[in-house]
């Protein structure tokens, strides 16, 4: 197996398990927002939004320079202060968005020659080990695994049982 089957099968095989909790939530749930120890929690909704942004920086922009402009993404992008819910989305917008720049995702890494995971990542971002594009892709498999993590705490915060 060559590397990009192997790293687009991770990454997609990270979204399956994102799938997994959304689909034991209701929908009706996705915007509600906890509190607790006084500090707010980030609903369902924000947390996929949040993904797609994130997709999108950290694998289309960061190993490709392409981009999907969605006029909501810099409510979700990293260190944005939390929005009103009336300026979120409403869920088919976001269900789109990060399931359409998923599958751009896939076919990026896909397309990638083997000497292009080894070049610079193109938003800069370095890490202790270096800052290829292989690494941000990477980045974006932890990344996503901690917000599918956060899922999963909100799935049993509505009661869900998941396992």
């Amino acid at each position: 197996m060559i590397e990009s089957e192997y790293l687009a099968g991770l990454v997609n095989n990270n979204r399956v398990l994102a799938y997994f909790y959304l689909e034991s939530m209701n929908k009706s749930n996705w915007y509600q927002r906890f509190t607790v120890n006084g500090q707010e929690i980030n609903s369902v909704a924000w947390n996929l939004a949040h993904m797609a942004w994130a997709q999108n920086y950290l694998i289309l922009v960061a190993t490709g320079n392409n981009s999907v402009n969605i006029k909501w993404f810099d409510l979700f992008k990293i260190g944005s202060p939390p929005a009103p819910l009336e300026l979120y989305p409403n869920q088919q917008d976001i269900m789109t968005a990060f399931e359409s720049i998923h599958q751009l995702a896939l076919h990026q890494i896909n397309q990638m020659k083997e000497e292009e995971f080894d070049e610079p990542n193109l938003i800069n971002l370095k890490f202790k080990n270096g800052s290829s594009k292989r690494l941000a892709i990477h980045h974006h498999l932890r990344h996503e695994g901690s917000h599918i993590g956060h899922l999963a705490l909100l799935a049993k915060m509505h009661g869900v049982k998941t396992i």
